[in-house]
């Protein structure tokens, strides 16, 4: 039998690939080969050859696959994931095919393949159909083009998307759809299977069992599955046929990977699209700037939808000043009662305990709202209860030892105090540990406290929260999303991922509790994070009958953020923030590279930030270096903390990126986040 010898990349930060004798070649299969002190370790076989090469080489120990996993397409996107965002090959193979995918034990009993079943004909707008034709020529011409479609919330994109799609399957092709939350995948899985049999669609995100995962790849691998929702992972599924990407809510931060490889779902998918000669449509009604700008220069096909489907109205949104303290309780004979729709009377407003939460104007709406048995969101940006604990004698501050932050206070059976960053938990203490007075106050707003202090206003009211803590219960959340949809909950009170994708038509009011979390934080995106956030919950009420209306809470209401955020209008935010990015020159005028050093000890975290500088900077003039200065977060999980920010532009950034490939700072660890989607 002759040898044959596979090139292997294994799943490790090595950027280098190994040689092995086979007795066969299978490229794009996943093998077992000895590795240092390790029998065996699994890696890819990504390329093969029949000469013996000129070094020693061992024998891989078994194929782990009876057939390739991987095809010529996949392997070379991975090569340019690992070459863009500073990984091993082997470690952007591990993000196409998991090291422990494998075929389930037992075999799983899955859903019975339905009929398509016929859905209602809508009929499009003028602007759908104006829309719709060049992503048809687009299909039929079989080549790679994108477009972004800015369109307002409720204006129609899905079902462009889905027509898209009709079209795609129609010649053949298979189609992905993703999304930037896997709470949002229930109402559009509903849609397409529904559209398209649920034999036909598949789901794929990381909350899914190994036999789960294992047989959707297997099915989109064969060509079974025509149409596959799922999160940013999705984008690296084993089509052998695709058509269309859909990228919907295009402007999500989470379509960054947060751990390594870190990667942008955006910047992948399209990639894949130019590989696999396919269309890649984003949408957003609230794109990101970096997108917007690029569609404005002609890289991408603009399209626009400016108006609702069937005629209807946008939302009004008011802006309530929280600067001028509590508010006066009500007048005496005033309308102060109002009974709920399940009965209940509510409490008066006569302390300033509810004003922490709630101010007249959202408290009597909600009020109205409910009488008139109509649903409310409202929105939060923090889950919890409140972000921490102060003392009002010595002003101390609960903070983790192990982090900068604060710890978050939870409400649940027993109290407790959490690091958001760490995860560690302890109990909520009453007596402050410096000064030991127990004037310990709780302050800020969290999901939780919103919740309590509605059953308190409302004592019957039926309300659900949904923020991370109960996203990760996957049947609680669908629970919750099936009962606020049927209509059989008041209020829903959530934190971003509320905001966006769910259409919910009874909902006539949402409350923004408070605009100002993510408003001022050290990040240069804030503005347009609070901007996005604003609109996206503002689409969510009056997609009904009825007209919708909301409500914000600031201690900033002139903000401009604010300000077009309350008009409805984009493209006032859009010229002023890409004014203020061109003068600063960030993106989209320049690239980002963020690299923070963490050590156990401050001074060496500090000298290996100051060293890693004087290297970068005798590089290349062009690049502008920002730091090293403390990172937003100091400290993380017991490691001290510095941040470099690198600007420039491709070419500059190149020999950068060739440089920190090789470079090891002493005495601590270096992350690099290329285009980063935050800076925290």
């Amino acid at each position: 039998m002759s040898l044959t010898y596979v090139e292997v990349a294994f799943p490790i930060p090595l950027n280098k690939t190994f040689h092995y004798r086979a007795d066969e070649a299978r490229i794009g299969c996943r093998v077992l080969a000895p590795f240092g002190p390790k029998k065996s370790l699994v890696g890819y076989v990504v390329s093969c050859m029949s000469e013996k090469p000129s070094f020693p080489t061992k024998e891989i120990v078994r194929w782990v696959d009876d057939e390739p996993f991987l095809d010529q397409t996949l392997i070379e996107l991975a090569r340019w994931v690992a070459d863009r965002y500073l990984c091993s090959l082997g470690e952007a193979l591990a993000c196409i095919v998991p090291p422990t995918l494998e075929a389930p034990k037992r075999p799983r009993v899955t859903e019975p393949g339905s009929e398509r079943l016929a859905s209602p004909a809508l009929t499009l707008t003028g602007e759908q159909k104006r829309a719709l034709d060049p992503l048809l020529n687009a299909v039929h011409a079989s080549t790679f083009k994108s477009f972004l479609i800015r369109g307002i919330t409720d204006s129609g994109k899905t079902e462009l998307y889905v027509r898209t799609i009709d079209e795609v399957i129609a010649r053949g092709k298979q189609a992905l759809f993703l999304l930037p939350e896997i709470a949002l995948t229930p109402p559009f899985l509903e849609r397409l299977r529904e559209r398209y049999g649920s034999d036909k669609v598949g789901l794929w995100h990381s909350g899914l069992s190994g036999g789960q995962r294992f047989e959707t790849w297997t099915a989109v691998r064969r060509g079974k599955i025509h149409v596959l929702l799922g999160a940013r992972s999705a984008v690296f599924a084993p089509f052998p046929n695709l058509g269309l990407l859909v990228l919907d809510e295009e402007h999500e931060p989470s379509y960054k990977q947060e751990e390594r490889p870190r990667y942008h779902t955006r910047e992948v998918a399209l990639k894949r699209a130019e590989l696999s000669s396919a269309v890649l449509v984003m949408g957003s009604a609230t794109p990101s700037l970096e997108s917007y700008w690029k569609a404005k220069q002609g890289l991408y096909q603009l399209l626009e939808l400016t108006s609702r489907v069937e005629q209807r109205t946008l939302p009004i949104v008011e802006l309530i000043d929280r600067r001028g303290g509590a508010l006066s309780p009500p007048e005496k004979g005033g309308k102060d009662e109002m009974k709920s729709r399940a009965g209940a009377v509510a409490r008066p407003y006569k302390s300033r305990e509810y004003f922490t939460v709630f101010s007249e104007p959202l408290k009597l709406a909600i009020e109205q709202r409910l009488a008139r048995r109509e649903q409310v969101m409202l929105f939060v940006n923090r889950r919890g209860f409140t972000p921490f604990l102060r003392c009002s004698k010595c002003g101390w501050v609960s903070r983790c030892d192990r982090c900068s932050t604060t710890m978050t206070i939870h409400h649940g059976d027993k109290p407790y105090m959490q690091c958001h960053a760490c995860s560690k938990r302890e109990p909520v203490i009453i007596q402050c540990p410096s000064c030991h007075s127990m004037r310990l106050h709780q302050y800020g707003i969290g999901t939780q406290k919103v919740e309590e202090e509605l059953k308190k206003l409302f004592p019957f009211l039926k309300v659900a929260r949904l923020d991370r803590d109960i996203a990760s219960q996957r049947k609680m959340y669908e629970q919750i999303y099936t009962a606020f949809l049927k209509g059989d909950l008041d209020v829903l009170v959530g934190t971003q991922m509320i905001a966006k994708g769910f259409n919910f038509p009874k909902v006539t009011l949402v409350g923004v509790v408070d605009a100002d979390v993510s408003l001022h934080l050290p990040d240069f995106r804030s503005a347009e994070r609070t901007f996005d956030l604003l609109t996206q919950v503002a689409g969510r009420t009056g997609r009904g009958d009825t007209k919708g209306k909301v409500l914000v809470q600031t201690h900033h209401p002139e903000h401009y953020a604010l300000q077009c955020a309350k008009d409805h209008d984009y493209l006032r935010f859009y010229d002023q923030e890409i004014g203020d990015r061109e003068r600063l020159n960030y993106p989209p005028f320049c690239r980002l590279i963020n690299i923070v050093i963490s050590a156990s000890k401050e001074p060496s975290a500090h000298e290996a930030a100051e060293a890693l500088v004087e290297k970068l900077g005798a590089l290349d003039d062009r690049l502008s270096l920002l730091g090293p200065a403390p990172a937003p977060y100091s400290r993380l999980r017991m490691k001290f903390r510095y941040q470099v920010l690198i600007k420039g532009n491709d070419q500059a950034l190149e020999p950068c990126l060739q440089f920190l490939r090789r470079y090891r700072p002493a005495k601590s660890f270096m992350t690099v986040d290329v285009d980063p989607a935050d800076l925290l």
